[in-house]
């Protein structure tokens, strides 16, 4: 069966399916990637220009988005051929309120370099409690998992 990414373009499909491979490891490798300036003026009293910053902040928010339309757009395209489901293992609100989470954490770090510690902790503590509440809905029932 082919999908529908591969039928748009090769190359395009090909960057999607290796995305969706290497997912975790773009996702972590974006968060800590904002955090290096910070880790960097911490440890050992190097300051990034604002612009350097706020370059890595929206290059690692980009590829980290790009990462998640990749996984939407080839988790529709793969169906299983015996059951007919998907072979999507978490629902689509479940990886939305992941994603939004993922995102808060990303802008609590820079809130945490750029506006100070209090309010990134706060931008943290929502993203934490997003991507709670989104794992306990998914386990169903009225107490969650």
């Amino acid at each position: 069966m082919t999908s529908q990414t591969e039928s748009r373009g090769r190359p395009f499909g090909t960057l999607m399916r290796f995305l969706v491979t290497y997912r975790l490891l773009v996702y972590l490798g974006g968060l800590i990637a904002i955090g290096i300036p910070l880790l960097l003026q911490r440890a050992y009293g190097t300051e990034l220009s604002p612009g350097a910053r706020t370059a890595i902040v929206v290059v690692s928010l980009a590829v980290m988005i790009v990462t998640y339309v990749a996984e939407r757009r080839v988790g529709q395209d793969h169906i299983d051929d015996h059951t007919g489901e998907p072979t999507e293992s978490y629902s689509l609100r479940l990886r939305a309120s992941v994603a939004t989470a993922v995102v808060g954490l990303a802008v609590g770090i820079y809130a945490i370099m750029e506006i100070d510690g209090i309010t990134g902790g706060l931008f943290v503590l929502g993203a934490f409690l997003f991507a709670y509440m989104g794992y306990r809905t998914e386990g169903g029932g009225a107490n969650g998992v």
